[in-house]
C-alpha cells in the first residue's frame, strides 16, 4: 500500500469532522428540498473517503449531472454534486406536473428549475456550514455541468497530487426517489474546513496526544470535581397574605418602566391581501396581463401583520386617495396589550 503523506489524505480525525460537517449541511439541504417538493426527504449519514482523481469512478451512477458549487467567502474552493439523470427527471416531473416517461432531455425551463432547486439546497447547506464554523460563508450560483464523460469531472480538480475527497449519501424522497448521490470536494478545502472546525490555533499532528472526553488530554491529570458545599437547613415559613384596606394604594409595577421603552419601538406593519402557490413552471410563464388568483374572495377581510405576526384583520378603505384599513377584529392575545399611559 502506498504510504501517503499528510498532505495527500485526511487523518481519521479530519475524516470524522468532514463527515459531521457534511451531515449537518446536507440535513439543511434536505429540509430545503422537502419544502420545495412538499415531500419528506431524508439523506443518510455520509461515507467519506480520500482517493486519487484519476482512479475515481462513479459508473454505478451514470448517466449523471454534475452541479458545481464555488465558495467565494469564508472558505475557498469548490465541490461538485453528482446525481443520477433519472433522479433529476423524477424530481422535475413532480415539480413541473409532467409525466416522467415524457421527459427525454432537459429543456431551458428544466435546467433553470434544477439550478433553482440546487441554489435553495446549497444555500441552506452553506448557512448551516457558516453556523458550524462561526464564519460568514457565501457561494456562487450553482453551475450544472454535463458529466456523462468522467473526464469532465477530472478537469475540475487540480489539487496537489490529484487527490479528492468523496462523500457518498443515500437519498430518499417519499414515493419519488430512492437512490444515491456523491459530493466531491477538493482536498485542500476539506483540510481547511477541518482546521477551522478545530480552531484557528490548533494544528493537527499524528503524534499529538489523543483528545478524550470533554477536551482533556490523555497525558494530563483529569481534574477532580470540587467538594460539594454543605447543605444548609431549609426552614419552611408559612405565607401570610397582607391585610388590604380600601385606602391602600396599589404598588407600582416595576415592568411599566420597561414597557414604556418598548412602546416607543417602531414596528413594520404590512397588510396582506391574500396568498397563493404556483409551480415554478407557471411562474416562468408569467407575463404582463396575467391574472394571479388569490385565496381570498372579494369583500373578505385582509390580514394586518406586524413583524411577521398576525395581529388584526380589517376592511380596505380609501382615505384621501390612499389605501387604508379599517380594523374590525383584534387577534386573541393582542387586546390586552395596551399603552400603560
Amino acid at each position: 500500500m502506498t504510504n501517503l503523506t499528510n498532505q495527500t489524505f485526511l487523518s481519521e480525525m479530519e475524516t470524522d469532522i468532514i463527515g459531521e460537517v457534511m451531515n449537518i449541511s446536507m440535513g439543511a439541504a434536505a429540509t430545503a428540498m422537502s419544502t420545495i417538493l412538499d415531500k419528506k426527504v431524508s439523506i443518510t449519514t455520509p461515507r467519506v473517503e480520500t482517493t486519487k482523481i484519476e482512479n475515481y469512478s462513479y459508473s454505478h451512477l451514470e448517466p449523471v449531472l454534475g452541479v458545481l458549487i464555488k465558495y467565494i467567502e469564508g472558505i475557498g474552493g469548490f465541490n461538485m454534486l453528482l446525481l443520477r439523470v433519472e433522479d433529476f427527471k423524477r424530481i422535475l416531473s413532480h415539480l413541473l406536473s409532467m409525466d416522467y416517461s415524457e421527459m427525454e432531455e432537459f429543456d431551458e425551463i428544466g435546467m433553470s428549475a434544477i439550478c433553482e432547486i440546487m441554489n435553495q439546497m446549497m444555500g441552506s447547506a452553506a448557512s448551516a456550514l457558516a453556523s458550524f464554523l462561526g464564519v460568514k460563508v457565501n457561494i456562487s450560483p450553482p453551475e450544472v455541468i454535463d458529466t456523462v464523460d468522467s473526464s469532465k469531472v477530472r478537469e475540475q480538480f487540480t489539487d496537489e497530487g490529484g487527490y479528492i475527497v468523496s462523500i457518498r449519501f443515500d437519498i430518499n424522497i417519499d414515493g419519488l426517489v430512492s437512490s444515491e448521490f456523491v459530493s466531491i470536494m477538493e482536498l485542500h478545502l476539506a483540510k481547511e474546513i477541518s482546521a477551522m472546525s478545530l480552531g484557528e490555533n490548533q494544528v493537527i499532528h499524528e503524534q499529538e496526544p489523543i483528545v478524550k472526553g470533554e477536551g482533556y488530554m490523555v497525558n494530563d491529570p483529569i481534574p477532580t470535581a470540587p467538594e460539594p458545599a454543605p447543605k444548609q437547613q431549609v426552614q419552611a415559613v408559612p405565607f401570610t397574605y397582607p391585610e388590604l384596606t380600601p385606602d391602600s394604594p396599589p404598588e407600582p409595577k416595576q415592568s411599566e418602566g420597561n414597557l414604556d421603552l418598548i412602546m416607543s419601538v417602531p414596528v413594520q406593519i404590512t397588510v396582506e391581501l391574500g396568498k397563493t402557490k404556483r409551480k415554478i413552471k407557471d411562474i416562468a410563464e408569467f407575463a404582463p396581463g396575467n391574472i394571479v388568483e388569490l385565496d381570498r374572495q372579494a369583500g373578505d377581510q385582509v390580514d394586518i401583520v406586524a413583524n411577521g405576526r398576525l395581529i388584526a384583520r380589517g376592511d380596505v378603505v380609501v382615505v384621501d386617495d390612499n389605501y387604508s384599513v379599517r380594523i374590525t377584529e383584534i387577534m386573541k392575545g393582542m387586546d390586552n396589550f395596551t399603552d400603560p399611559k
